[in-house]
């Protein structure tokens, strides 16, 4: 695999309407399906839920999360 092909970008940009999960550094995770990102890591989520130490605290239908806020992604490839 080349590392073009590894760079966190790219498999941001792979991973258009599958599930994320998005913690944040002031440890708010999001979950929700991937509808766009940029260069600078910020994101848009659709039927994000947002969860504070493993509960749910609120529903959004979109939500944009600034790529300066988050601490690590996951993403989840599984059809």
């Amino acid at each position: 695999m080349s590392a073009f092909n590894s760079h966190p970008i790219n498999r941001l940009r792979k991973a258009y309407d599958n599930p994320v999960v998005i913690r944040l550094k002031d440890g708010r995770e999001f979950r929700g399906s991937l509808d766009a990102q940029d260069q600078h890591m910020n994101m848009v989520l659709r039927n994000a839920i947002e969860y504070y130490k493993n509960e749910k605290v609120a529903s959004f239908g979109k939500i944009f999360i600034r790529g300066n806020n988050i601490l690590w992604v996951q993403i989840d490839l599984a059809p």
